[in-house]
């Protein structure tokens, strides 16, 4: 028993650091985490959350930003199908629609305006045989918010205005000329360019051969803001690897040091009995 009481006494401080550091890394990490993927939280933005999906509501624009999982390979009906309940109503078909490469993946940018209030935009690619969704829904009836994301057609170039260039004209119909460079501003996702124009605000940041950009119609809302916390979703994303196999790899391995263990201290036990029997009989000899 001596032995057993041994390991038992080596074994408990272990598992009490253990646990110990595992409060701590939960209470450090400000992340959404679930068993599909984990994203940031947004600190400002109330929590909307379930287990399963990361939404977060930012009352001065009415805005929402919603990551989830869906069910679905095809990416459209996904996206329709986890966005029918938040919006309530048909999307209608995309006003654009675009590809682009990024580190984890293909992503396709997305943007929908299903009535005169609402504007979508989507980030949302494959993932095993479901489909990542990273959504911005903007409710503001003074304000025309969009968020996308395009390849750069020259990555020699350090700023997104060319990106900018495409996106205002492609979305809100507006050229170049009319837009004029306001400040570059350094915000936690990276450096930003702003321009503005007659009711227009954009801003653009470079990451890797990509440009992220956003558009502002309408009354000066806080698009630093907006922009910020989708970007940090966005760049922060990504998706809960299965380590199940590791896992029981490591508790196999564990399991067998310790039945090493037990097997040591129970042949040593025995060991020592056949000696103490040995010196008994020597000793009444």
């Amino acid at each position: 028993m001596r032995p057993m009481k041994r390991l038992i006494a080596l074994l408990l401080p272990l598992l009490a650091i253990n646990g110990i550091l595992a409060q701590e890394e939960e209470s450090q990490v400000p992340y959404f985490q679930s068993s599909a993927f984990n994203v940031p939280r947004l600190g400002g933005w109330e929590d909307q959350s379930t287990d399963t999906v990361a939404q977060f509501y930012y009352s001065p624009a009415n805005a929402t930003i919603r990551t989830a999982m869906a069910p679905e390979e095809d990416i459209l009906a996904a996206v329709r199908q986890d966005l029918r309940d938040l919006v309530g109503t048909a999307l209608g078909d995309q006003i654009y629609d675009g590809k682009v490469n990024l580190a984890d993946g293909t992503w396709r940018s997305l943007i929908f305006e299903p009535d005169e209030v609402t504007t979508i935009s989507v980030m949302a690619r494959k993932a095993g045989s479901q489909t990542a969704i990273i959504s911005f829904v903007e409710r503001d009836p003074a304000l025309r918010t969009v968020l996308l994301t395009l390849a750069q057609a020259d990555d020699s170039l350090e700023d997104a205005s060319p990106e900018i260039a495409r996106a205002a004209k492609i979305i809100a119909g507006i050229d170049m000329k009319y837009l004029a460079p306001v400040e570059i501003t350094a915000l936690l996702s990276g450096e930003w360019i702003i321009y503005e124009g007659d009711g227009f605000t954009a801003m653009g940041m470079v990451f890797g051969n990509d440009s992220y950009v956003a558009l502002q119609e309408g009354a000066p809302g806080d698009l630093t803001a907006l922009v910020e916390a989708y970007n940090r979703t966005l760049l922060g994303f990504f998706i809960t690897p299965d380590n199940s196999g590791y896992l029981a790899l490591a508790l196999a391995a564990v399991f067998a040091i310790l039945g090493g263990l037990i097997l040591s201290f129970y042949w040593r036990w025995r060991h020592l009995r056949q000696e103490l029997a040995m010196i008994a009989r020597l000793q009444a000899e």
